[in-house]
This record gives structure tokens, sequence and C-alpha cells, in this order.
């Protein structure tokens, strides 16, 4: 019986992958991203059982830069090696994600709050961001969404003075995009985000601190709203705690 192929996400043609000129480190980078990518929308499932050999035949390289970007998920939460059993991609967890609503709020309302104090001109650059949101979810283009999502995100932490304040939020974001993107299709995810991202950008701009800070903290907790369903629908996405 053939093995049926592993579901990872395009390859540009000309990325390091296809291109052995870039040298190894670029080839682990591009392997990583990939990787990463499907994690993050699902493609490779949570719970679902992954081996290097067969990551590396799908992406056309060798074992070595796969093992690479299996250690730095590992590193990043979203895959967990079992003693004699294998890798697997990490299953979601409420707790975990209560976690990551936490150091969210810890640092984006805060955020939310000096973005408001940021000269006009600058704060108003957030409805060109919001505007990519929008016509993304409008073509269905789930992807361009989400990046609209991270990017408007950012230029708050900017508007904050706090750009650096990114990585550590970007770790806490992770463990909540996989719910974002099961709840985008199936349960209109994107629309409360829009909405709730018009508010937040209209605050912003009209210097409204505490309005500001109270939409960053509903628009934050919102995907706990989403998380009952989906381990409803998907029981075995989630670990039992």
């Amino acid at each position: 019986m053939a093995r049926s192929r592993l579901q990872l996400p395009e390859i540009p043609a000309n990325s390091a992958l296809t291109d052995r000129s870039g040298g190894r480190g670029m080839i682990s980078q591009e392997a990583y991203e990939s990787i990463r990518t499907a994690i993050l929308n699902c493609s490779f499932t949570p719970g679902m059982a992954l081996s290097e050999l067969a990551v590396s035949e799908e992406l056309g390289v060798s074992r070595a830069p796969v093992r690479d970007a299996f250690r730095r998920l590992v590193g990043e939460g979203l895959l967990e090696v079992t003693p004699q059993r294998g890798t697997f991609v990490t299953r979601l967890s409420r707790a975990r994600i209560e976690d990551a609503i936490f150091v969210r709020e810890a640092i984006e309302c805060l955020a939310a709050e000096l973005a408001c104090e940021a000269p006009l001109a600058e704060r108003k650059r957030l409805h060109e961001v919001l505007e990519r949101q929008i016509a993304a979810s409008d073509q269905k283009d789930f992807g361009g969404h989400l990046k609209a999502d991270e990017d408007l995100h950012y230029q708050i932490l900017v508007l904050a003075r706090h750009p650096h304040a990114w990585n550590p939020l970007m770790l806490a974001r992770t463990g909540m995009n996989r719910i974002r993107h099961i709840a985008i299709p199936e349960l209109g995810g994107n629309r409360i985000a829009i909405e709730q991202h018009r508010q937040l950008v209209r605050a912003i701009v009209a210097g409204d601190r505490a309005k500001a800070r109270e939409t960053m903290l509903l628009h934050i907790r919102s995907p706990l709203r989403f998380v009952d369903a989906i381990c409803e629908r998907y029981p075995a996405y989630f670990v039992q705690e």
C-alpha cells in the first residue's frame, strides 16, 4: 500500500529548497518555515505523527535540515518528541491557550493605550493595514487575513514605541494561531476579528486610551469562545486536561 503524501505548503520555485547554492543554513530555514506554516494552518493536524524521512522526501532535501527544523519547532512547543514512539505535532491545550492570553493581555493592553499617544498621522496608518485585512477576508484569502492581523498588532507595538516586545509576543500568539486557523473557515472567526479591529483602530486613532484598552482586552480573549466548539468537533486535537 502506497504511503500517502504529506500536505506541505507550496514552496516557491526560487526558494533555497530548490536552489542548493544557498547552503545548508538557508535550506534549513526554508524547511523550518514550511513545516511551521503547515503546523500553524493545521495542514499538519494536532497529534499527527511526523518523521524526518517522510518530510525530507516531501521537501526534496536531506534529513539534516529537517532535523534542524524539528529541533527548533520542539523548542517553540509546536512539536513534541515521545521516547520510543516518535515526533508528533503538539496537541492543543486550553491551559496553554489561557497562558498565551495572559501574556498577550500584559503586553498588548498597555500597548494599545500607549499607541493613543503617537502622532495622529502615524495612528491613521492603521487604517491601511485594516483595509488590507478586510480585502483578504473578502477574497477568502485566510492566510492573507492572518498576515494582516499580525501586521496590525505589530504596528500597534510600533506606535507604542515598544517594537522589540514583538518577539515574546509572537511566542504567545503562536499558541493561539492554530485555533484561529480552524475558527476562520468553520466558525466565522475572521468576521469577528475584523469588527473588533475596526473598533480598536477607531479608538486608537481617536486617542481614547480607555476604549483602546477595553477593546484590545475583548479582542485578545475572544478566541476562548471558539475553543469549546473546536474541541467538540475535533476532540483528538486536544490534550486531556
